[in-house]
């Protein structure tokens, strides 16, 4: 190929994706369909390759080690040495592979439209990148006992390489699961090269049909016998020719596998494997000598006219060839990086997240009917990420559920309740005091049941109350140094306010105020014990460069709701005041989160903290039943900002995921398995990286500590 010719190659880096998500009759025809449209395009030669390699867990192992030997936290060590036997034995017990596929297009387009055109095409992730080497190091030809490609020198674990190419294809239906697929399933190295040397023009397709045609025609015509070959290909010609009158363009293609082992007698055993497997699709001819060397540039970005090998390019017409991309829908382990999310359902390989990669936290959504492994995958997820990552989190839960993650991790497990727990409405949680006094503000009108704002006589009110607060603040030097010890309670605000106005009609709307608030949160009010007094949950960061993991519960609130709300924003504030101090990561989960979108302001917090939490390294998990609860115009934003979201059983939500424009890029299987989802299955849908069909997977420690959540 010339200087000028090879300088107009571009080359593509291609993640699989799940064939599983799109297996049924309509979702492989929209695959086709979709495929073949991009190859109708093409105009230039282009060529596809599917890498498919072993692969172990062992940097996970590895890493996991590291980690356990530097952590000064036993806690920790211990969690990790648990995690790596488990990820041994799941070495053990199977063969991973890991898959890549690519694409070179020798094209002067420009290479970003190139690769979005094959994105939105093929529905997965396209960038362009420089392809990986078939072998490393140097290799020489060798003929006996059979040709072959061997490493120069020491092998040092570096294999030998057969190479075949196809030479003929028969007259058999092809599809999205044979006869390409199989190949993959054979677990064993190879890579498989679709060459796409020339693309007709839709009246040089037509004429170059009809001459094969007429071939056909005039042999049949002097045959003596019968010969359904030909008259199969002539079948087969005209069915061509009717595909590309409806649109379709014709090509010519050539396949080409290599095939790796570690000896001869197994590379003879897995060469012989691949042409028993594929023989009734197409045959395929071991290449000898020199046509070895030149075949190995079918899987570089090398034009055929420069590999220069002997033409036994097939005519396929789009909609054909479209099926041979079909190792675009075989994924297989990718990269260990990050916590463990699930096992592929069908594939069985790890699938592993890491959503800390850059230095934003990534906010996720879990939805799922109760009963269907949320909570259980929501302990393994919060324990993968301490012990990996070192990753404290904060879990919020309002069914009790939370003691048996503190008992596993030896925590404080603090359940708000009417009885015995206090929260101080004063407690300093914001950071300038026209905030501060806002939020105490809140409290005292969820406590009244009624806003102090709409009205002249509310607007005064609330005037009042600030004043109050402001001057009791005012009283401290700082007010990020007001500990709870030092804290006003309600009483001394009640006592403060009833003594303010500077006139008489003034003067009795501050003390009505005060004696309405004075009758609810002091004496014997009826929450007089949850507000007024020393606050007796450890809500303060107290002087520490880090926070432990920390879980509450709120049970024993479920029967009053307004006490219910007052320990969410307290809790809810505690958290967020400390999460913007710094940019340590650390998790906020959230469970059952429909509960607070009962309450404006618990559901303005999410808001912000949807918005605000990701610049400070802190990731917020929502977790709800149901989809719909975060599609509701305020509530929106916390979707909108939730790029992962984790999809349980939604039997009874399924209207949002095919009327909303955010969930357009699913299709029917899709939306399907999301109503048909067993226990302890889910889809993971991560925003710009790809979707998976998972189930979850658990240690035995795991099932030990979580098995009754």
């Amino acid at each position: 190929m010339s200087k000028g010719v090879a300088s107009n190659v571009h080359t593509f880096l291609i993640e699989p994706f799940d064939i599983m998500l799109h297996a049924t009759e309509e979702g492989v025809a929209s695959l086709q369909a979709r495929f073949a449209t991009w190859l109708r395009t093409l105009n230039s030669p282009a060529r596809f390759i599917c890498w498919q390699m072993p692969a172990t867990l062992d940097g996970k192992i590895n890493k996991l080690s590291r980690t356990a030997k530097d952590t000064d936290d036993p806690q920790r060590a211990q969690l990790l040495m648990e995690y790596r036997r488990y990820y041994e034995q799941l070495d053990d017990s199977a063969e991973y592979q890991r898959a890549l596929c690519g694409m070179a297009v020798w094209s002067d387009q420009n290479p970003r439209a190139l690769a979005g055109g094959m994105g939105s095409s093929f529905d997965t992730s396209v960038i362009e990148g420089a392809w990986p080497a078939l072998f490393e190091g140097q290799y020489e030809i060798r003929d006996t006992p059979f040709w072959h490609l061997a490493p120069v020198g020491r092998p040092g674990g570096r294999p030998l390489w057969a190479l075949l190419n196809s030479y003929e294809f028969a007259p058999s239906t092809w599809n999205f699961f044979r006869p390409l697929p199989p190949l993959l399933r054979l677990n064993f190295p190879l890579a498989l090269s679709v060459d796409i040397p020339k693309t007709y023009e839709r009246n040089s397709a037509i004429d170059a049909l009809e001459g094969i045609i007429q071939a056909y025609e005039v042999h049949l015509s002097g045959a003596s016998g019968e010969d359904s070959r030909s008259v199969q290909r002539i079948t087969d010609c005209r069915k061509a020719l009717q595909e590309i009158n409806a649109g379709d363009a014709l090509h010519l293609v050539q396949l080409s596998i290599a095939i790796a082992a570690d000896d001869l007698e197994t590379l003879r055993e897995r060469v012989q494997a691949v042409v028993h497997e594929t023989k009734a699709w197409f045959s395929l001819r071991h290449e000898v000598g020199e046509l070895l060397a030149r075949s190995l540039g079918f899987f570089a970005a090398k034009s055929s006219k420069q590999i220069a090998l002997p033409d036994t390019t097939w005519p396929v017409v789009s909609r054909e060839l479209a099926l041979m991309l079909s190792p675009l829908g075989y994924r297989k382990l990718s990269a260990t990086d990050g916590v463990l999310r699930g096992e592929a359902v069908g594939a069985s390989y790890p699938v592993f997240h890491d959503s800390w990669r850059d230095k934003r936290a990534t906010h996720e959504i879990w939805v799922g009917t109760s009963g269907f492994g949320k909570t259980f995958a929501n302990n393994c997820y919060l324990t993968r990420e301490y012990a990996e990552n070192g990753i404290p989190f904060d879990l919020l839960e309002p069914m009790g559920h939370g003691k048996h993650i503190a008992d596993a991790f030896g925590l404080p497990w603090y359940v708000m309740s009417a009885k015995s727990t206090r929260l101080n409405p004063q407690d300093v949680m914001f950071p300038t005091l026209i905030e501060q006094v806002s939020h105490s503000t809140r409290i005292y009108e969820t406590v009244l049941g009624r806003p102090l704002s709409g009205g002249q006589r509310q607007n005064l009110e609330r005037g009042l109350l600030g004043e109050a607060l402001e001057k009791l603040y005012r009283g401290f030097p700082e007010l990020d140094q007001v500990t709870p010890e030092i804290t006003p309670t309600c009483d001394v605000v009640c006592d403060v306010l009833s003594g303010l106005g500077d006139k008489d009609a003034t003067r009795h709307i501050a003390r009505d105020l005060a004696d309405e608030i004075a009758g609810l949160c002091t004496g014997s009010g009826p929450w007089a014990s949850f507000l007024n007094g020393i606050t007796n949950v450890d809500l303060t960061r107290g002087g520490r460069d880090w926070i432990r993991p920390r879980v509450f519960s709120f049970h024993e609130l479920e029967s009053d709701p307004i006490l219910q709300a007052l320990a969410y924003t307290q809790v809810l504030s505690a958290i967020r005041r400390d999460s913007l101090i710094d940019e340590q990561p650390r998790i906020i989960a959230v469970d059952e989160v429909y509960r607070l979108m009962r309450h404006p302001s618990l559901l303005d917090f999410l808001i912000e903290a949807a918005k605000t939490f990701r610049t400070r390294r802190k990731k917020l998990i929502s977790i709800d039943q149901n989809m719909s609860v975060f599609l509701e115009p305020k509530a929106r934003m916390i979707f909108e900002n939730s790029p992962i979201r984790v999809v349980f059983s939604q039997r009874q939500g399924m209207n949002v995921f095919h009327e909303d424009a955010a969930f357009q890029h699913l299709n029917q299987q899709h939306r399907d398995i999301i109503a048909a989802l067993p226990r302890f299955h889910f889809v993971l849908d991560i925003q710009d990286e790809g979707l998976w069909y998972c189930r979850s997977t658990t240690t035995a420690n795991e099932l030990a500590r979580f098995a009754t959540t």
